[in-house]
């Protein structure tokens, strides 16, 4: 059994589709980010670092129950683990692994920076925002140019690359409309059932 501590974030987002895609039995534990669960002590005791999400994982082999964080590794643990949405040979997963730390790297990190430059610091900085979202158009455009070569970012199979990027390219999907690819991409992803369920784990944001 896999506890899940998360929020309906971009990364929590991220491990409910790997999971719902999977098939693997979890219980959500919904974090309040608002309400600042995410710093309350039995929280911190799972992740010091205050952040979500967190996957604890009671059947991993270890005696004692493991807890992983970070979004990334723990699609990366999931996928090696029940031997789904990760290539076989080493060079295809190279290519995999490359393209979820383009997404969670180079546009994940802009995306919050400039969130928080025209949200959430207290000396507000509009045209710094801004200029990181004209940056992020500068990714999207490498990432449709992948697109355009073959069906899924990391070749022609759908892998834990393709779900690291998708929750955040969601929101965006209105002002992507130019990428021809990318759209096709996310058309093409959101028809799967376990996206629909993964995106709405946990209820009540």
């Amino acid at each position: 059994m896999i506890d899940l501590y998360s929020a309906n974030t971009f990364n929590g987002q991220r491990v409910s589709i790997m999971l719902e895609e999977v098939g693997l039995d979890y219980s959500v534990h919904r974090v309040n980010l608002a309400k600042g669960e995410q710093r309350q002590p039995e929280f911190l005791r799972l992740n010091p670092s205050g952040r979500i999400p967190v996957l604890v994982d009671h059947d991993s082999g270890n005696s004692d129950p493991f807890i992983l964080t970070q979004s990334v590794a723990i699609l990366q643990y999931l996928a090696e683990k029940t031997g789904h949405l990760l290539p076989a040979s080493l060079t295809e997963r190279a290519k995999v692994y490359e393209w979820m730390h383009f997404y969670a790297v180079d546009i994940g990190s802009v995306i919050f920076s400039a969130f928080y430059l025209q949200h959430l610091c207290s000396d507000k900085q509009p045209q710094a925002a801004e200029e990181l979202r004209n940056r992020v158009h500068d990714l999207y455009r490498y990432f449709d140019q992948q697109l355009a070569e073959q069906e899924f970012l990391a070749g022609s199979s759908y892998s834990i690359a393709d779900i690291t990027a998708l929750p955040a390219a969601l929101t965006q999907e209105q002002k992507l409309t130019d990428y021809q690819n990318l759209t096709r991409w996310l058309k093409q992803l959101k028809l799967r059932p376990a996206v629909q369920r993964g995106m709405l784990i946990p209820e009540g944001e």
